[in-house]
């Protein structure tokens, strides 16, 4: 029996509804005010503060937790990302007060709908940070207190596995807990993956970071009661990133052929050298044909036992198929989400991999397949 591996493909704690046309004028001057304060409940005076609109991020995609909880400290980088210049900054007082003013349009998506709101802050060694997601519903927008969370996280090698420990969200923190284990390129610090865990402990296989000298966080997301004028609130507090110890290998589908995959018909292209098994993880592999790319076969070479099979920046759902042959096809899998990984059952052998929509849809832009 195959073994799906968990991960989380939308935003944790920063999945507030953002559904619904906004009431607010977009014409309107708009408010949004709170206050920040350390692990001890103390103000968190002269910290910086950026506020973002979720839609201004891009695309949802897995990992999101960890590339938002890091504005605060980036966007006063001195080479900050482009997103930064769409995010407004401050810097709170001495009682760790902040304020932000912007326009109505400024806190709706391109229909006029809610959008999500985030305000992110850190700590003077900006080793962990709080996000503060909210819709606004008035033009005078209270944020509740928010503070910052010392997880305690804590990383170890374990046979075939990472684990991550961390103590438990006091109750303060908020009501719901949910945790989240993030993985992510030390170098560039793109996220890699994303997965739910409970309690105060989480394993992860090492091979979803392949190669890539990695770093590994722990996020746990709460409901935030009181303030005024925004919704539902949510926060997220996000652990420092520990380095993973040790390092695992390229997968044997690196550098393998692939082949676009054409229609909902999932017709097979020519194979020849191509990005999706280029050991990039994160960069579009942009594949073209004669008709919509809807996914991407992989040639392992000859037949093999497989054990792990992860499918990186598709979208939607879509089906991880297998064949000794490339051209009789089994399905091994249904996938949703921009981060996906099964363990095949125990006899599983293949010489091909196809991961395609089911309905055509374009998945041009998926960035990799990895296959052990």
């Amino acid at each position: 029996m195959r073994r799906e591996v968990p991960a989380v493909v939308t935003v944790l704690g920063l999945a507030v509804a953002g559904c619904g046309f906004s009431s607010v004028d977009p014409h309107s001057s708009v408010s949004v005010s709170g206050r920040a304060l350390d692990a001890s409940g103390k103000p968190l005076a002269h910290a910086h503060v950026v506020l973002v609109r979720q839609a201004d991020i891009g695309q949802v995609i897995f990992g999101s937790v960890l590339a938002v909880g890091t504005l605060s400290t980036i966007c006063f980088a001195p080479d900050p990302p482009a997103i930064c210049e769409k995010a407004r900054t401050a810097t709170t007082d001495a009682d760790g007060r902040y304020r932000f003013e912007l326009k109505g349009s400024d806190t709706q998506g391109s229909l006029g709908t809610k959008a999500t709101m985030n305000v992110v802050f850190s700590g003077r060694s900006s080793q962990t940070s709080t996000t503060v997601s909210f819709t606004t519903e008035d033009t005078s927008v209270t944020v509740p207190d928010a503070r910052l969370w010392n997880l305690g996280a804590r990383i170890s090698a374990q046979p075939g596995r990472v684990r991550l420990s961390w103590r438990p969200l006091p109750a303060p923190a908020g009501k719901g807990t949910g945790y989240s284990v993030q993985l992510s390129d030390v170098r560039s610090g793109a996220a890699l993956w994303t997965q739910p865990a409970s309690g105060s402990r989480a394993d992860v296989d090492p091979r979803l970071l392949e190669d890539v000298h990695g770093a590994a966080a722990v996020s746990a997301g709460t409901d935030l009661p009181g303030g005024s004028g925004a919704g539902k609130v949510r926060a997220s507090y996000l652990s420092p990133r520990l380095p993973v110890p040790g390092r695992a290998v390229a997968p044997p589908s690196r550098g393998r052929p692939c082949a676009p995959v054409i229609g909902a018909a999932g017709t097979v292209g020519a194979f020849g050298a191509c990005a999706e098994t280029d050991g990039d993880l994160s960069r579009p592999a942009g594949l073209s044909g004669g008709g919509t790319v809807s996914g991407a076969a992989v040639d392992l070479g000859s037949p093999r036992a497989l054990s792990l099979v992860v499918v990186r920046g598709f979208s939607g759902q879509f089906l991880v198929e297998t064949s000794r042959d490339g051209t009789t096809w089994q399905s091994l899998a249904t996938g949703f989400g921009s981060a996906y990984a099964v363990e095949p059952p125990g006899r599983t052998t293949a010489r091909y991999l196809r991961v395609r929509s089911p309905t055509g849809l374009d998945e041009s832009l998926s960035t990799e397949i990895s296959v052990w």
